[in-house]
């Protein structure tokens, strides 16, 4: 029988699920509460989880019955696992292959670079980069992810890459150990590759949540020796995001999609907007606005002095990299 049994070292809140699971199904076992089995036992346990505050989720650990060797994690994360259970067969025999979304200089509308943004497929079914990444968070498997990922960015795209672009490629803070496996996981293949190192963008993916600043630091510094340039992902006006900047001082620093959104309807938003800009500015870094899909959106950020545009107003994401409309930068009153 499939289920799980869950430990909190807070009481209280077994208490509180005891009470939340009062209604078995047919053929649950039940011991004080803590044990939920049976048809239907990951939805139970969802809006047990819906319940409970953010401070006892944290507290509610779980083991699936059906694998009484795995060491209790976070009950949430068990359903994640549990939603993503295809994952382990993607990493084995799955496909991971890249589109490339245009970034666009806002004054010109010339095509600076293309980012490598992941997508994959087990079986016939096809997966977006966002579904690969939520699963590799939920089973531990982010080092895994993050060199397969960025391993087929760098192979499809570079021989794919019109002259004179750059490709952004992701690299996940949180997959390296140290410098030197960030290092071995890129620079191999561009080496057999033949390619130029300047034309090569490693974009920090949300640096912040790396706990290791000099670590952080250092990644930057190496990769940018070895001839590389660097973004920084989802520039917000955070004081974490602000402290990234001014660490990595990357060559290029994207604002967060949230703040683009209908920008054009928010005083408050074009403020921070602007403020973000002079401060990149200040620190040598090329502004891009993420999320750009309505002219509007586009006609603001170019006033508030951003320098490139990433969205679908410029292009959706293609498996090889399409020309861009430079009309779309002059677009008729």
């Amino acid at each position: 029988m499939d289920g799980v049994r869950l430990l909190s070292h807070r009481p209280s809140v077994l208490y509180k699920v005891e009470h939340l699971a009062t209604e078995p199904a047919e053929g649950d076992i039940a011991v004080e509460g803590l044990l939920l089995a049976g048809p239907g036992w990951d939805e139970r346990l969802r809006s047990v989880i819906k319940a409970l505050s953010l401070s006892e989720r944290a507290c509610l650990f779980a083991v699936r019955l059906s694998d009484e060797q795995m060491l209790p994690v976070p009950a949430e994360t068990l359903l994640d696992r549990t939603r993503t259970d295809w994952f382990p067969e993607f990493l084995s025999h799955g496909k991971m292959h890249p589109h490339f979304q245009p970034i666009v200089e806002l004054n010109s509308g010339r095509a600076f670079g293309r980012e490598a943004l992941m997508r994959g497929k087990l079986g016939a079914v096809e997966l977006r980069g966002a579904e690969l990444l939520a699963a590799a968070e939920a089973h531990d498997a982010i080092f895994s992810f993050d060199y397969r990922a960025r391993t087929a960015a760098l192979e499809v795209g570079l021989p794919l890459l019109p002259e004179g672009e750059v490709l952004f490629v992701n690299l996940d803070p949180r997959a390296s150990l140290d410098v030197e496996s960030s290092l071995r996981t890129t620079w191999p293949i561009v080496g057999r590759l033949g390619a130029d190192p300047s034309r090569i963008c490693l974009e920090f993916v949300k640096p912040e949540r790396c706990p290791d600043r000099d670590l952080l630091h250092a990644m930057a510094d190496a990769h940018r020796k070895r001839g590389a340039r660097i973004a920084l992902d989802d520039l917000s006006g955070g004081p974490e995001s602000l402290a990234c900047l001014e660490l990595l001082r990357p060559d290029i620093a994207k604002i967060d999609t949230a703040l683009t959104a209908g920008i054009q309807h928010s005083v408050a938003r074009r403020k921070l907007v602007q403020a973000l800009v002079e401060c990149a500015h200040e620190h040598g870094a090329r502004v891009v606005a993420e999320g750009v899909e309505r002219v509007d959106e586009f006609r603001t950020m170019s006033e508030l002095g951003v320098d490139l545009g990433q969205g679908f107003y410029f292009g959706q994401p293609t498996d090889k990299p399409m020309a861009v409309d430079t009309r779309l930068v002059r677009p008729s009153m």
